[in-house]
């Protein structure tokens, strides 16, 4: 039993400090990548400015030129992201909106999924959308044209497990990132496979991720701005911490 505790702690560390470095590096890439820009003050018309835009970008036709519109969005969201003093006022509420808009031209645009998974997730505290956005491009490719998918497939395990706890979809995401990254045909690939097989495994015993769980949401709420979104976040944890109250208070009961 104790062993079992103790690589369960061992597993939820591991998470965490990946959730930890996903942030991380994605702040890292978009630094690299954004241009310098004329420092405006005026951020809630400027915000209000892109989010016509978004509008009017999911509905005017891309003439056959979804690749490009996609590529030319993402560099917006690039912008947007990176415009570090802006969204300190106006927060990360966009980046909803720029997922939806990438996925709706190209489901083939992997690595932008991945940064935009990451930012929605952690940076806009909607890791629910961000799980159905990234199923819904998984619907729309396959491992042939997309041979890099796997990394999707555990990018939604991930928050399907530390935000959601569903371990069983979490479980299955684990267990096709490994089967994709097995036919890499590489040795890193099937290390990966490897790695995620182990992830699919020690799920289906079902652990209980509930401090994980506390720890990622809580990892998130500095980023939120929008205060809305800070409550629901805000309540989330405090739901989460009274089951763990509840299951303390149960096995002191079975002591007695």
């Amino acid at each position: 039993m104790l062993l079992n505790q103790i690589k369960s702690n061992q597993f939820v560390r591991n998470l965490l400090f990946l959730l930890i470095c996903l942030s991380g590096i994605i702040s890292l890439q978009i630094n690299q990548i954004k241009t310098n820009q004329t420092q405006t003050t005026n951020y809630l018309q400027e915000e209000q400015n892109r989010q016509t835009l978004l509008a009017f970008q999911k509905f005017f036709p891309s003439l056959g030129f979804d690749n490009l519109k996609a590529d030319s969005i993402f560099l917006h969201f690039v912008q947007y992201f990176g415009d570090d003093p802006a969204r300190d006022e106006t927060g990360y509420s966009l980046v909803p909106d720029y997922f939806e808009t990438i996925v709706q031209y190209d489901p083939h645009f992997t690595q932008a999924y991945l940064t935009l998974s990451t930012a929605n997730t952690m940076y806009a505290g909607k890791p629910q959308q961000t799980i159905t956005l990234i199923q819904q491009v998984l619907d729309s490719i396959s491992s042939t044209t997309s041979p890099d998918n796997f990394s999707l497939w555990n990018a939604k395990g991930l928050d399907e497990l530390l935000f959601i706890g569903d371990n069983e979809a979490a479980k299955n995401s684990y267990q096709m990132a490994a089967k994709l990254a097995n036919l890499q045909n590489s040795a890193s690939g099937k290390n990966l496979a490897d790695r995620y097989l182990q992830t699919a495994n020690f799920l289906a015993t079902n652990p209980d991720t509930t401090e994980a769980q506390i720890v990622a949401w809580k990892t998130i709420l500095p980023n939120l701005r929008d205060q809305q979104t800070r409550q629901e976040v805000i309540a989330k944890i405090q739901d989460l911490e009274t089951k763990i109250k509840s299951q303390q208070t149960t096995v002191l009961e079975d002591r007695k």
